[in-house]
């Protein structure tokens, strides 16, 4: 599949990949320089492979409130929300934001690779009950402005980027029709997601790559937001959480909400949290040379503790991070030994996020 931004990406030189099922643009003119730019200046981001899902109706805020790990029922209007999807018998369905317009509107934001499964998760869950379920998979796009510079730039066309608090959304006109302005990020730089019909996604593509010559701006590839969000310490789905990972041992656990009367999975995770099996996920520096990849063993005195999750060299900080998915209990400074192919190489456990922005 493409985005309707595809022909542009090619046109930018862009080295594209395949990537849950989409032609996506990997990097541009190279993962650390779009990485750096994000961080000092402004980057573009084509998204629109991840799907948008409107969830709608008398009983929508207590399914949402039910999937979800994190509190959705009694948010303020126009919030956004971070949580995980559980499985009733543990692991997770997926990662999403949810966007609450009132308390019958709502509309979710999901992973590229998991869109399917996700509205088919909605569905199944919102039988008997008072919702329409809507996905705007097919006439929607998203661009994400991520960077320092990001306001400055988009001020112009949307004086109201100035005054949106974090996880807050606005619904604005752009040539007559009505597109999403929202601020929540993935790369701890700051910045906006553009949630508009493909047309629109064109047109606002090419007025940012017009105007963004004075900011700094560079389209960024999935290269660097990858780096981008791993020096955040934030999950990628099929990394850090999966079917196989549990939300409570991951490093979204800080998203569920105990004290809810009952959510999806709650039982299985509550199960967990007593069992000698649980695992923990935990960032490490690297400090001897090497890249620790997913799929890497942890040791620790000779005995394998777990995986890395995701790692990667951070630009920002000039080290190899990486997120760690291991058994025990670990505390900050202790060090552990990563098989990067012959040699074990140790490193040490810090405090999320890498960077402290």
């Amino acid at each position: 599949m493409k985005t309707v931004l595809y022909p542009s990406h090619l046109e930018l030189g862009a080295k594209v990949i395949e990537f849950a099922g989409w032609e996506m643009p990997i990097q541009y003119k190279g993962i650390i320089p779009e990485h750096l730019a994000v961080r000092e200046k402004v980057g573009m981001f084509d998204v629109s492979h991840m799907g948008r899902i409107c969830v709608t109706g008398k009983d929508a805020e207590s399914l949402l409130d039910y999937l979800s790990t994190n509190k959705i029922k009694g948010k303020h209007n126009h919030s956004a929300t971070y949580t995980v999807w559980p499985m009733a018998g543990g692991g997770c369905v997926d990662d999403v934001i949810i966007y609450r317009q009132d308390e019958f509107h709502f509309f979710v934001v999901v992973n590229a690779g998991n869109r399917q499964k996700d509205l088919k998760h909605l569905r199944d869950y919102a039988k008997d009950l008072d919702v329409h379920i809507e996905d705007l998979f097919d006439q929607e796009g998203i661009i994400a402005l991520q960077g320092p510079n990001a306001t400055a730039l988009l001020y112009p066309l949307f004086m109201e980027s100035k005054s949106l608090k974090n996880m807050h959304f606005i619904t604005l006109s752009y040539h007559g029709e009505k597109i999403v302005l929202s601020k929540t990020g993935y790369t701890g730089s700051g910045g906006f997601e553009i949630y508009a019909p493909n047309a629109l996604i064109a047109l606002l593509w090419d007025w940012l790559l017009n105007e963004g010559d004075p900011f700094g701006l560079q389209p960024i590839g999935l290269g660097a937001r990858d780096t981008l969000r791993l020096e955040m310490g934030y999950a990628l789905y099929g990394h850090e959480i999966n079917e196989t990972i549990s939300a409570n041992e991951s490093v979204s656990a800080w998203t569920i909400k105990w004290d809810k009367e009952d959510f999806l999975g709650k039982a299985a995770m509550q199960k967990l949290e007593a069992s000698p099996d649980k695992r923990t996920e935990y960032g490490v520096i690297l400090q001897e040379k090497g890249i620790a990849r997913e799929g890497y063993d942890v040791y620790k005195n000779g005995q394998m503790i777990g995986k890395v999750t995701s790692g990667n060299y951070a630009p920002s900080l000039d080290a190899a991070i990486a997120i760690i998915l291991v058994k025990g209990k670990w505390a900050i400074g202790d060090t552990v030994d990563v098989q990067i192919r012959q040699n074990q190489v140790v490193a040490k456990i810090v405090a999320l996020p890498f960077l402290k922005i």
